[in-house]
């Protein structure tokens, strides 16, 4: 990690900050680095049960850093060698719910980010938008597979072809986020979510859930089955099977045991 992202743990969950309020978060190279890195140690960490990712200060990620000007591109007839995933490790190989808390603006770079989490709360004052189309250049992050899976295909092309720009309340309706709220209750509506999940929801089931989720987006209906049917053995085999049943029926917490660290199965990835 680096100064740009700041990562605290407690209880279970793990905060992530973009912490460059004063460029309202804008994206550089260093805050592409500590992120990826932020979300490789959240994976291995088996403290941290739920990932939170939210931007200090009034926006989310206001976009990538284009304080270089025109130098930031290779001019015509160069080549450039990088990734449009450009993150050491992706939102969606962290074996945790990432829950992107966007408190203001998340534009470009920033909604792509946030694209990439499992779940997102948006600020009615925010502004979202893919609107790179509208800037010369390709959206990136992986938004061309995310988004018609989540809004479908007409409106994934017009946010991206025609690179439109939502309120928060807008895309909500538009089916990109789950929850809106003033962005002064955006983090706390994000930490509420991943609070029940980290002390009510098996750390190891959670994880397998959502690697099959992820799976699931391109894979054909046979193969989910015998992928889900395997993961469905190996969780009743564990403690946590009974751990659940018996805190349910006991009116009490759940203890959970299980651990990512050592109890993912190898043939789940």
């Amino acid at each position: 990690m680096n100064d740009d992202i700041v990562v605290d743990v407690h209880e279970g969950i793990a905060l992530i900050t973009f912490n460059q309020p004063e460029t309202l978060n804008t994206f550089t190279g260093p805050m592409m680095d500590g992120l990826g890195e932020a979300y490789r140690h959240c994976d291995e960490n088996d403290e941290v049960r739920v990932v939170v990712l939210t931007g200090a200060g009034k926006a989310f990620c206001a976009g990538a850093d284009m304080s270089g000007g025109g130098d930031i591109f290779a001019g015509e007839g160069q080549t450039l060698d990088f990734s449009s995933c450009p993150l050491s490790f992706q939102a969606w190989n962290v074996r945790k719910p990432v829950i992107a808390a966007c408190n203001g603006h998340a534009i470009g770079v920033g909604l792509g980010v946030a694209l990439q989490a499992d779940m997102r709360v948006f600020a009615e004052e925010g502004k979202y938008g893919l609107l790179q189309n509208r800037r010369g250049v390709v959206a990136d992050f992986a938004v061309e597979h995310l988004l018609p899976r989540l809004v479908g295909f007409e409106r994934a092309f017009e946010l991206i072809v025609r690179a439109l720009r939502l309120s928060g309340t807008e895309a909500q309706e538009w089916g990109l986020a789950s929850r809106v709220q003033p962005a002064a209750q955006v983090l706390d509506t994000a930490m509420e979510i991943a609070r029940d999940m980290a002390e009510n929801c098996s750390p190891l089931v959670m994880g397998l859930h959502k690697r099959m989720l992820w799976k699931a987006l391109d894979m054909p209906l046979p193969q989910l089955i015998e992928l889900e049917t395997r993961a469905l053995h190996h969780s009743m085999a564990k403690a946590d099977a009974v751990e659940g049943g018996m805190a349910y029926f006991e009116r009490r917490s759940p203890q959970w045991q299980t651990r990512i660290g050592a109890d993912w199965p190898e043939w789940m990835d």
